[in-house]
């Protein structure tokens, strides 16, 4: 019967999606669409993050034990707000923030999208994005930012060597 329990413990069936550990997955990353929208010169900003790499993040950041849940609100979103202001940034070619509102979130399976708007963005020329999102975690990290302005599309690669870039247009 050891042997057996041993052999179980040793191969792991569930591959990394133990029922202590939570849906893990092999690779870190996010995915950030910034679309401007002319009819109210703003960004429509999507950020779509592992939930669990989320949950974590925001334990680390706020010192308690996160989940979050399916509903459109609760209790965490502004520790994610906070977290997301922190990590995302958009400055002006005069250094000045462009802050961002939280618009909500939405959660399935292993998956979060959370939807924020910047607005005021007529001209978005000389701007600098910084998205460090989850690097305080992994290591390999990777947030992919893709900006369509007005209708061309340029993607950004953010990680552990690039945490801030100026937009391409």
């Amino acid at each position: 019967m050891h042997l057996i329990l041993s052999l179980i413990l040793f191969f792991n069936p569930f591959g990394d999606k133990t029922p202590a550990s939570g849906a893990r997955h092999d690779f870190h990353t996010s995915l950030t669409e910034i679309n401007y929208n002319p009819a109210s010169k703003s960004l429509e900003i999507t950020i779509r993050v592992f939930t669990d790499d989320l949950e974590s993040a925001l334990m680390k950041f706020g010192g308690k034990k996160v989940f979050i849940n399916t509903t459109t609100k609760d209790k965490h979103d502004p520790l994610i707000e906070q977290y997301v202001s922190k990590h995302f940034a958009l400055l002006s070619p005069q250094k000045e923030l462009k802050k961002g509102e939280y618009l909500g979130r939405e959660t399935e399976a292993d998956a979060t999208w959370l939807y924020y708007e910047i607005p005021n963005c007529q001209s978005i020329k000389g701007y600098t994005l910084m998205n460090d999102i989850m690097q305080e975690l992994f290591d390999d990290q990777t947030n992919l930012v893709n900006i369509i302005y007005p209708k061309d599309k340029k993607t950004i690669i953010y990680n552990a060597k690039v945490k801030s870039s100026v937009f391409p247009f």
